[in-house]
């Protein structure tokens, strides 16, 4: 294959800059692998086949024999790999239309790229049909961070003579600065790190090949059968990848009681892992012939299929929850094999749609021993499943999923607006819930037409890991905030009544009993405390996390007339860059935050942060007297790399303190925080930020 080198040149990308495209910190690389390429794959979809068939593929291939295909790189790639052979992902569709359209630019008219162009020529360049899995066009980057940059692409098609015809070119995404980089200087010009391999039809410029022969000799290079028969689809080649990287890549630790780590079965290959994130991102088309939007998803990793019935019981739980979702009862169900109560519900909105009915929630609460974590099974936590942190030994918080047209679960969420106000539970149970979307709605209030499937599609990130509200024109929706909070209500609604136990009383944690012991007495508010003279009585308390210690001290607490003064201590139990305060409303179902106590609810606060007396205590084990005031008016304190910041809601309510490092320190600190109560009928709860995302 000859090399084509991108040339320098106005608003286009490097090597460099492009593999810093939707970089994604939290979210495992083989997991962004397995979501992207399962949809692009979907989105592929021919029209006469009932399903689209994906199959990931690992294996070994020899250097010389793939080097020597490569014009220009040859002798750089033998030089930087000197084993014999390497490591190499494939993935492989069928049952779908493969890479159609133009093979080279200069036969496009009318802007009509086609999957080819847009998948290995191009950035950017989104699928265009409502339903389809990104509106961004930057998915496809993840292939060139997997391995070494390097991406071989094959794909047969019927042309538009009706014939059927194989395609084969390659690229190269490299950092262009780095001093190993492979591809050579064209002619004295500026590196971009970015080059293609095909059939050469002109100076510096290829298309891709489209010689049977050749394209079956480089395919057997690892060991891959061709398409025969009447099969298209598309084959996406990965070399030089490194397995341990890749199963270590961003990934959540997790101990056990003993503070031992445990290493989930799926981290120890690659393989192993593929069949995991296969279910974990897409279990509500992976096998389900009752998928409304179209093809369902069948899957193999290595020749072996992935059924239902080998699918894991956590993901089982979200292929059945999906099914009661859009109204569908299955034989061989999970839920209705173990006799599981579950509820389902639809989330109506008024005055933003052509109708109500925004989607549907389908949720329950389901055993541990539905769930095989016991012996003799011993299968991992669901949360290393959903790929969400154990936060938590004592009680179990719930988990909150979604889905629109795809069917790709966006995220699973135990933290957040997806599941504020939800009552964890104990050990031994789990609320599992997903909402799915009602795509075929419509917006009204707008002057076109604007589906809520594309109103969802375009709240997406690039990696399309979350949803969230936009404004159109002056108008904005809200419609994901509305729908999280009747989720909230909903769950929290049939789930709120507990056991008279010691494991529930443990559910709503220390902050309610900062509930109990900051609520003012009867004759607050008559006139002021003295020094340090009316207290509330029952000494210091501590809340144990992973990271720090909270800490209250109740018999500091002072009132005054229109409020009170509460001391807090913050210790970490090791280095942390982030940590702090946040105010909160005590009620029945768990902790109301100050920004859906005014956003959702529409109420003002009753009760307020009025300053803010800091003392940092300790740094990194040397004692300190770091001490500064802060209020409504002096806001923001830095001291080298620390910086304190009092957090205001929407209405400049104060109602935290963050406090961020820009390097990793240990850190005691005393907080003295005025409060202004408003309301006597209502109590205040503080809760700790606890570092890395974690409240």
């Amino acid at each position: 294959m000859k090399i084509e080198i991108a040339e320098p040149g106005r608003m286009t990308q490097s090597g460099s800059s492009l593999l810093k495209l939707i970089q994604n910190n939290n979210m495992p690389i083989l997991d962004l692998l397995v979501r992207e390429s399962i949809q692009n794959s979907l989105d592929a979809k021919n029209e006469s086949d009932p399903n689209v068939m994906v199959e990931f593929l690992t294996g070994e291939f020899g250097k010389a024999l793939l080097n020597a295909e490569l014009d220009g790189i040859t002798d750089a790639l033998n030089k930087k790999f000197w084993k014999d052979s390497y490591k190499y992902v494939a993935i492989k569709d069928s049952n779908t239309v493969g890479l159609t359209g133009k093979l080279h630019y200069e036969d496009v008219t009318d802007n009509q790229y086609g999957n080819l162009l847009k998948l290995i020529y191009e950035i950017s360049k989104p699928q265009e049909a409502e339903g389809a899995g990104g509106s961004w066009g930057l998915g496809k980057t993840v292939y060139f961070r997997v391995g070494i940059g390097l991406v071989i692409y094959y794909s047969r098609i019927i042309n538009e003579q009706g014939d059927y015809e194989s395609r084969l070119a390659a690229s190269l995404v490299e950092n262009e600065l780095e001093m190993d980089s492979l591809i050579p200087v064209l002619s004295e010009k500026s590196k971009r790190g970015i080059a293609w391999w095909g059939e050469e039809i002109g100076e510096n410029k290829t298309r891709p090949i489209t010689d049977d022969d050749y394209i079956a000799k480089v395919l057997n290079i690892f060991g891959i059968e061709p398409y025969t028969d009447n099969l298209t689809g598309t084959t996406i080649i990965i070399p030089y990848i490194n397995e341990e990287i890749l199963l270590e890549n961003n990934q959540i630790e997790y101990r056990d009681g003993e503070d031992n780590i445990i290493q989930p079965f799926w981290r120890s290959n690659i393989e192993d892992y593929l069949k995991v994130a296969v279910q974990r991102w897409y279990a509500p088309r992976l096998n389900n012939l009752n998928y409304p939007y179209g093809k369902f998803l069948t899957a193999k990793v290595n020749d072996h299929g992935i059924s239902t019935d080998e699918m894991e019981p956590a993901f089982q739980v979200v292929h059945a929850l999906y099914n009661k979702a859009i109204g569908v009862e299955t034989t061989g169900d999970i839920l209705l094999d173990s006799s599981v109560v579950y509820n389902v519900e639809d989330i109506s909105l008024r005055n933003v749609l052509d109708t109500t009915k925004a989607g549907t929630i389908a949720y329950t609460k389901i055993p541990r021993t539905l769930l095989k974590t016991g012996f003799p099974d011993n299968k991992p936590e669901p949360y290393m499943y959903f790929n969400c942190e154990i936060r938590d030994k004592e009680k179990n918080k719930p988990v909150v999923f979604f889905t629109r047209k795809p069917g790709m679960i966006v995220s699973y969420e135990d933290v957040g607006g997806w599941v504020e106000g939800i009552c964890p539970t104990n050990k031994d149970e789990f609320i599992l819930a997903i909402f799915v979307l009602n795509s075929d709605n419509r917006l009204s209030k707008i002057d076109t037409y604007y589906s809520l499937e594309e109103y969802v599609r375009k709240s997406e990130m690039a990696d399309h890991t979350s949803w969230g509200d936009f404004t159109m024109g002056n108008f904005n929706p809200r419609i994901i905030s509305k729908v999280q909070g009747q989720v909230n209500n909903k769950i929290s609604k049939e789930f709120s009544v507990e056991e008279e136990d010691n494991t529930s009383k443990l559910n709503s944690g220390l902050g309610k009993m900062f509930g109990d012991l900051l609520l003012p007495p009867e004759n607050f508010g008559k006139k002021p405390s003295v020094g340090a003279g009316k207290t509330t009585g029952g000494g210091q308390q501590f809340e144990k996390h992973r990271n720090v210690m909270f800490g209250y001290d109740a018999t500091k607490t002072m009132y005054t007339s229109s409020g009170m003064v509460v001391k807090l201590q913050i210790k970490s139990r090791g280095k942390i860059t982030e940590t702090g305060i946040r105010l909160a409303i005590d009620s029945e179902t768990g902790a109301i935050s100050a920004k859906d106590w005014e956003n959702r609810m529409g109420l003002h606060m009753p009760f307020e942060i009025k300053s803010c007396d800091v003392s940092i205590g300790k740094l990194d084990g040397e004692d300190t007297h770091i001490e500064y005031h802060l209020n409504c008016e002096l806001n923001e304190y830095k001291f080298n790399d620390i910086n304190c910041e009092l957090e205001k809601t929407e209405s400049s309510t104060i109602c935290g303190l963050h406090i961020e490092m820009e390097n990793e320190h240990s850190i005691e600190i005393e907080i003295s925080v005025e409060l202004k109560l408003n309301r006597k009928d209502l109590r205040p709860l503080f809760i700790v930020e606890k570092n890395e995302g974690e409240r």
